[in-house]
């Protein structure tokens, strides 16, 4: 009801009948309602501290509790619960003395209609309060880090209005040669300008100020303190300093911009942890060689053996430094050239071997594996002994899909784990693609017993706003073993269970299993939502829908707390399916995301047609946001469109900090990725990190 919640009430009574009719009462009208009965000043100070309050509904007189009593405790706690009084028989002289102390309005159980309008006439009133006093706080935010941004360019910023100085930057005072903000305050900024520009700068200020002039840039020579002067190009913009309107007069700074863009260039072509290449670079430098003439090479995929073991060990601070310096032993066996590593996600390497055959490519995989085993891992006071399993892909002109290639590469690597790891394999298409059949057959079964004895688990991965939302939002992955310990990756057993039909098998196990998971961390005080994704098969099942009612009534989950994905191209092909499953979610009080959206010709026109309620970008255009202004006026363009229908927007697969900054610009509201987190067996992302 309040920002798609149910509504919490407190009813402070002895008794839990009057409690129950309020409850019913809204239900009837078509109003979720969550109700807990006070009968103390203890019970009411639990509550308004452990949990969200949208009204509370007093009886005047309690045996040992008071509404006037109540009145206090909601002031001492600080928070603006609106309370209304239960006033059946109670006289109009107390009553109008509990309204001079606080309480907003007095409502009859015997008048229904009025009791309902009035109860949801001060929860909307309270939301609108909660949401202004939010709104205040993130803009106060806001201006404090727009302010520390001024401070901290190395532009040269300044304020004027009416052509005095209001405020300058650091920057700003060092180009003109002055060292305190008090020596311009109040100063004209034609004291900066030579004489010789005078008249032609307060023309266009002139012009700007009303709005005529037909650039927003002046190109001038400025005057220092000691009387020099300089070429300089002011750009213009309206602007508010202290609640007051002005302008904004920016000089961008010149010196080292091109060494400074390369910096950044080269920060978002590497992994932060490990120092190597990170996931993005890898696949655009595979896409400039993959089905390109007289192009032959080799793609390795390489994972530290037992690293889960090795994790357990060492935790998650200690195992990330074995990465690091794993990748250093790696990136020095490799050496200078055009061969590269870099990290392709979670414990995973990828190689580049460009300009090789399958002699050479095996050379060199010889050598890097002798490297990880010959290295000394120093681990703050332990030497960990480390090995490491690589698959071997070769490509070549012919080779046209860069993903069935990686696939073949880690198909590859995960027979040199089954050989016992410190091994390398070569995937042989002819040999191997029958090996695949049985490997298919073989995985299939798995899930079928990991399914049957329960042996499959769920790992979650944090959805954050960037807008100041502290809603805890997980998205959750079923992941599986094989039957020696090792991770069957997702592109191999989801495949598996798509072709042996148990997509709606695998999918109301990770609902049910996830629903009860967020639950229970809902009710340790946690407003958490979880993301499920669901296969086209369950969108097409029509036992779905009254399973997922029963799944959810079992559980007694909260509405609100489930969203199901959807990919675009399953919704784009399913829409008469995916009309009736939105109409049976907006019964279940369940949302709709659209996944990996972004990427078909008709994305605009799928939305028309599909109300959902989140979109979660195509990793490829986030991916592209650095260095394709393409990419970024197309998310540009989806998130207006959300904001005019109502959407919300995630970017999915945030790798580094510097896609991150870029972001921020596009309208987008949530994000997510390995940056954040990867997924980890617990809930337990601090969402206040992002505030």
């Amino acid at each position: 009801m309040l920002n798609n919640r149910p509504l919490s009430l407190l009813v402070i009574d002895d008794s839990s009948n009057d409690a129950e009719i309020i409850s019913n009462m809204l239900r009837n009208a078509g109003h979720a309602v969550h109700t807990t009965r006070i009968e103390d000043d203890e019970d009411l100070r639990e509550a308004l501290n452990n949990q969200v309050c949208d009204m509370i509904l007093a009886k005047p007189e309690l045996p040992y509790f008071t509404a006037t009593e109540a009145l206090d405790v909601i002031a001492q706690s600080g928070k603006a619960t609106p309370l209304l009084l239960i006033a059946d028989g109670l006289e109009e002289e107390k009553a109008t003395e509990l309204l001079k102390a606080g309480a907003l309005d007095v409502v009859f159980l015997t008048q229904p209609a009025r009791l309902l309008h009035a109860v949801l006439r001060e929860a909307q009133a309270a939301e609108a309060k909660r949401s202004l006093l939010r709104c205040e706080a993130l803009l106060e935010a806001t201006n404090l880090r727009a302010q520390n941004l001024v401070d901290s360019s190395r532009d040269a910023i300044t304020y004027i209005h009416e052509g005095m100085y209001i405020y300058a930057n650091s920057s700003y005072l060092e180009m003109f040669g002055y060292s305190d903000m008090n020596e311009l305050e109040g100063m004209p900024i034609l004291n900066m300008v030579k004489s010789e520009d005078h008249v032609g700068f307060k023309a266009f200020l002139r012009d700007y100020m009303s709005g005529k002039a037909k650039a927003s840039s002046f190109e001038l020579t400025g005057l220092r303190s000691d009387g020099s002067d300089f070429d300089i190009t002011m750009e213009l913009s309206n602007a508010s300093y202290d609640g007051e309107p002005c302008t904004q007069i920016i000089i961008r700074a010149q010196a080292n911009s091109e060494e400074l863009e390369k910096r950044l260039e080269d920060m978002s072509k590497l992994d932060l942890l490990t120092g190597v290449f990170n996931r993005q670079y890898f696949l655009d430098e595979l896409h400039q060689v993959i089905g390109k003439p007289g192009k032959q090479g080799a793609v390795l995929y390489i994972q530290p053996d037992h690293f889960k073991q090795l994790r357990d060990d060492l935790g998650l601070a200690h195992s990330d430094q074995l990465l690091s310096e794993m990748a250093k032993a790696l990136k020095h066996a490799l050496g200078e050239g055009e061969h590269f590593i870099a990290r392709f996600e979670g414990e995973y390497f990828c190689a580049l071997l460009k300009n090789v055959d399958q002699n050479a490519a095996e050379t060199i995989t010889e050598a890097l594996s002798k490297a990880v085993d010959a290295y000394h891992y120093q681990i703050d006071t332990k030497t960990i002994a480390v090995t490491g399993s690589i698959g071997i892909a070769l490509y070549n002109e012919g080779t046209e899909d860069s993903q069935s290639l990686l696939q073949r590469a880690d198909k590859a690597m995960r027979e040199a784990a089954r050989q016992g790891g410190n091994h390398y394999h070569t995937y042989i298409p002819g040999e191997d693609e029958m090996a695949e059949q049985e490997r298919t057959a073989h995985i299939t079964q798995r899930i079928k017993d990991a399914l049957r004895n329960n042996q499959m688990h769920l790992l979650f991965q944090p959805i954050v706003s960037i807008k100041g939302d502290k809603q805890e939002n997980y998205e959750a992955f079923a992941r599986m073993q094989d039957e020696h310990g090792q991770a069957i990756p997702p592109n191999e057993f989801i495949p598996a269970a798509e072709k042996a039909n148990l997509m709606p098998v695998l999918d109301r196990w990770v609902l049910a299993y996830g629903i009860k998971a967020v639950t229970q961390h809902r009710k340790k005080g946690h407003p958490a939502v979880l993301f499920v994704k669901l296969s086209g098969a369950s969108l097409r099942d029509e036992k779905f829908l009254p399973w997922l009612r029963d799944i959810i009534k079992a559980a007694h989950a909260e509405p609100g707390s489930l969203v199901l994905s959807v990919s675009e191209d399953v919704a784009s092909t399913n829409l008469k399916s995916l009309k009736q499953l939105i109409e049976g979610l907006q019964q279940l009080h369940v949302k709709l995301a659209l996944d990996h959206f972004g990427q078909a010709s008709n994305y605009a026109n799928l939305l028309k047609h599909c109300n959902a309620h989140y979109l979660k970008l195509h990793a490829s255009l986030i991916g592209d946001l650095a260095k394709n202004p393409e990419a970024t006026e197309k998310v540009r363009e989806i998130t207006g469109m959300a904001a005019e229908s109502h959407k919300l927007v995630i970017a999915n697969a945030v790798e580094d900090p510097h896609t991150l900054a870029l972001i921020y610009s596009t309208g987008i509201d949530y994000i997510q990725g390995y940056f954040l987190q990867e997924p980890s067996p617990q809930m337990d992302y601090d969402f206040s990190s992002m505030g």
